[in-house]
């Protein structure tokens, strides 16, 4: 037997562990689909270890939505901290526009808002903070004194760092930092605030091997095998880049039916069918159907085609997993 990724050969005792083409950190579903004998126990421990942590923990879908729709408890939270992908603005209250990141706080039995290192200064008017993430702070060659009154008593609030800290960085641009009120140990209230954060490649090479996942349980082990495969294996295996564009980010739903604005069903989706006139395979998934990820699993495919179009509805709430109709326009 041999490994769809690593593509090395070996016996029983090398291809003992399932690979589950959706992560269970992200739901167990009935009748799950599981890759068995062909994805080698070194390659499973690989991606256990690098990608799915990553994708569990600091991600948008893994850091919130699974608390947020009860898929783990709030003491389960393993948060990447201060130096998490993740960033949250505040939108409202004395933090307004404040960046914070998630954490459990045992003290409170619930996950928290805490404050990222942080900078803010003093409105002109008065009215608020503008905070700026120490390593964003602008130069004061640029600072323009008509909109902040920084030599007020309470010219600058600092946040999620010591005073020597905050001064260090704002030194380095600059400033002098002689006054500030420094809330640290401040705990932001949650309130109305938003998400936003970045996929790198770790992120975008745990997705694509969702779909290749996907691609390989109802293909099987020799479609994937085949050499117009190499890129999308090596960089989800090894990070290497090919030269097109594997992986995008959209906020289209993948549902026709869910292509304008309201809520959407809860639960994941994955989406299979070729591209640019059949030359290319791609696979669509969204996880907790939020963002949509585009992977180009081939380009300009020149192996065995076959029909992949197909789709599942992994549902959250009854745990079943439901297989699409195809649309025409799909």
């Amino acid at each position: 037997m041999q490994c769809i990724y690593c593509l090395k050969e070996g016996n029983d005792n090398d291809f003992t562990h399932g690979e589950h083409v959706i992560p269970e950190a992200f739901g167990k579903f009935k009748n799950n689909f599981v890759l068995r004998k062909i994805v080698c126990n070194e390659c499973n421990q690989y991606f256990g270890d690098n990608l799915e942590t990553d994708f569990a923990r600091d991600t948008y879908e893994g850091g919130i939505a699974r608390y947020e729709y009860k898929i783990k408890k709030p003491c389960d939270l393993k948060s990447i901290g201060k130096r998490s992908r993740i960033k949250i603005r505040i939108l409202e209250g004395f933090f307004k526009g404040a960046y914070a990141y998630r954490e459990y706080v045992p003290q409170k039995g619930q996950i928290c808002l805490s404050p990222l290192p942080q900078v803010g200064f003093l409105k002109a008017d008065s009215s608020g903070y503008d905070y700026f993430l120490l390593d964003e702070i602008p130069g004061a060659v640029f600072f323009n004194d008509s909109l902040y009154n920084i030599n007020n008593s309470m010219g600058f609030v600092i946040l999620g760092c010591d005073h020597k800290t905050a001064a260090d960085a704002l030194k380095r641009k600059g400033f002098s930092l002689r006054t500030g009120e420094n809330r640290d140990s401040f705990c932001i209230q949650p309130g109305s605030h938003r998400v936003y954060g970045k996929g790198d490649r770790t992120i975008m090479r745990a997705i694509a091997k969702i779909g290749f996942n996907y691609l390989a349980y109802w293909e099987g082990a020799a479609f994937v095998l085949q050499n117009a495969f190499d890129p999308i294996r090596k960089y989800i295996r090894t990070g290497e880049q090919s030269d097109y564009p594997i992986a995008s980010i959209s906020k289209t739903a993948i549902l026709p039916e869910e292509r304008v604005s309201g809520l959407r069903k809860l639960g994941h989706i994955i989406v299979t069918h070729w591209m640019f006139d059949g030359a290319s395979p791609f696979v669509f998934i969204s996880i907790f159907n939020w963002t949509c990820y585009a992977i180009c699993l081939a380009k300009n495919f020149s192996g065995e085609k076959r029909n992949i179009a197909r789709g599942h509805f992994f549902n959250l709430q009854d745990k079943k997993i439901v297989t699409l109709k195809q649309s025409k326009n799909e």
